[in-house]
């Protein structure tokens, strides 16, 4: 099997790959290259042309490169002839409405390409001409399903319907589901030919490359080893793994040296009001059982009409004491 490799190549040498069809090229990385930024003239178009006959190169990324909308029009030719390439990176660049168009465009006739970023483009804004573009486009593509990019329109959310509609036919293509029904109207379904390739892109990695540390396994491996040091593994007939735990027991606490032995009395008492506390409560609960639902309290006596009640006394008045007659005086 042929890794996939992402390789820093000078452009020189990444023109000659492109153009020799490398198999080990499957990643092109010229993000920030002086060389390419100093002649965008001179290699955009030797690079475009590597890359219109290349059919192993499914990412190419230029972005920090200087690319202007003379550039595009080189890139758009790849897109137009292409069909490997999934993935054009051109963040940080100078694209303007002009270069965004032209590759709108090469989408008209593309079935590869999945991802496109025109992010933060210098000195240039994406509005309703671009919109419009991308708009036409979409009237017949109906693989591109990302764009990654700063659109100024009020009329967004009609590309952002047509994406959505690419990514459900995506969806049933990996689900091996009919999705004629979603085409529009003159389009044909996907070549067989593209659509591994596009599987392949849009899930990331191979199963193969899953890890452990990813949280992923892959089907029928044996698990990890156990850190545990009481941990065994048992054969089963189903997975041919299984954990099995070992039952540990706490050894009993030896007794205190010198702790006084016990007292024959106070443990019989001790058991006997163990004994009473568990008689009473078993008393108490199979009588609130018997009783149960408790009975209604009383109402409350209500007066009789005929009885009338009785206003209370009020206090009687403090009268002067007359004083002893010894206290009297003569």
């Amino acid at each position: 099997m042929v890794a996939m490799l992402s390789q820093r190549l000078t452009v020189t040498a990444a023109i000659e790959k492109l153009g020799a069809d490398d198999p080990n090229l499957v990643t092109c990385d010229l993000a920030n290259n002086a060389v390419l930024q100093l002649k965008t003239t001179e290699y955009v178009p030797k690079l475009a042309e590597a890359l219109m006959a290349n059919t192993k190169c499914r990412e190419l990324i230029l972005s920090g490169c200087g690319i202007d909308d003379a550039s595009c029009e080189h890139l758009s030719k790849v897109i137009a002839h292409n069909s490997t390439l999934t993935s054009l990176n051109l963040e940080g660049n100078r694209c303007g409405n002009d270069g965004a168009t032209e590759l709108a465009k090469a989408l008209a006739t593309n079935r590869a390409l999945i991802i496109l970023n025109l992010l933060n483009q210098k000195c240039s804004r994406f509005g309703d001409s671009t919109l419009a573009a991308f708009t036409e486009a979409f009237d017949t593509n109906i693989t591109l399903l990302k764009i990654v990019w700063r659109l100024e329109s009020r009329q967004s959310f009609r590309l952002n319907k047509m994406l959505v509609r690419n990514n459900e036919i995506d969806r049933r293509i990996a689900n091996r589901k009919d999705y004629s029904d979603l085409l529009p109207k003159g389009v044909s379904l996907i070549d067989a030919a593209l659509v591994q390739p596009r599987s392949e892109a849009s899930s990331g990695a191979p199963p193969a490359l899953l890890s452990h540390n990813s949280g992923c396994r892959l089907r029928n491996a044996p698990p990890p080893p156990s850190s545990a040091p009481d941990a065994a593994q048992a054969p089963t007939a189903k997975s041919g793994w299984a954990p099995t735990a070992k039952s540990v027991v706490a050894p009993l606490a030896a007794p205190c040296k010198d702790a006084p032995p016990p007292n024959p009395a106070a443990l019989a008492a001790s058991r006997l009001r163990s004994t009473d506390s568990a008689s009473s409560i078993g008393g108490r609960a199979a009588a609130a059982a018997a009783t149960w639902p408790p009975p209604k309290p009383p109402s409350p006596r209500q007066p009789s009409p005929s009885m009338t009640p009785v206003p209370a006394q009020p206090p009687a008045p403090n009268r002067p004491v007359a004083p002893p007659a010894s206290a009297q005086p003569p």
